[in-house]
């Protein structure tokens, strides 16, 4: 192999390693441990350091999701922008824990969404959308659930 061949590979070398940093730094913090010591685990000067380096990351990731997904099909890239949408919602609702009784499954199954592949994001977001079409819902969520609905059907 050429060394340009080997400096081809470095992109993709390069997303993987984010990934899994970023994957690393999740389950750290899900374990409990603290921004000082993911700073401390990583090199970096400070626990925003390593929080910059979170959100660094995620918008990397996110970047490379939306590439991917306008390989599919410009409705796979409406329907994460609505799914995205429906999470900062339901993010934005300090109550909604308590709104019914699968609030919970929602959110995390919009949350694991985000970030699904497009057949798992369309499989994903119709789940959450049967799951909040009885529900009473706040205006903002309920707008963002009804956009949801619109970018699953096949007839916009």
């Amino acid at each position: 192999m050429t060394d340009l061949a080997h400096l081809a590979e470095l992109p993709a070398a390069r997303a993987r390693l984010d990934e899994r940093e970023l994957e690393l730094i999740d389950r750290a913090r899900q374990a409990g441990a603290t921004w000082g010591q993911v700073a401390a685990a990583l090199g970096l000067a400070s626990r925003q350091a390593a929080e910059q380096r979170r959100q660094r990351l995620i918008a990397a990731a996110r970047s490379r999701q939306h590439d991917q997904d306008l390989r599919y099909a410009h409705s796979i890239v409406t329907l994460r922008a609505a799914v995205d949408d429906l999470h900062r919602s339901i993010a934005a609702d300090r109550r909604w824990e308590a709104r019914f009784r699968r609030a919970a499954l929602v959110r995390a199954t919009v949350a694991t969404a985000l970030d699904a592949s497009p057949s798992g994001l369309f499989a994903l977001a119709a789940l959450a959308a049967d799951d909040l079409a009885a529900e009473a819902l706040p205006a903002y969520v309920r707008v963002a659930a009804d956009a949801l609905r619109q970018a699953l059907s096949t007839e916009h």
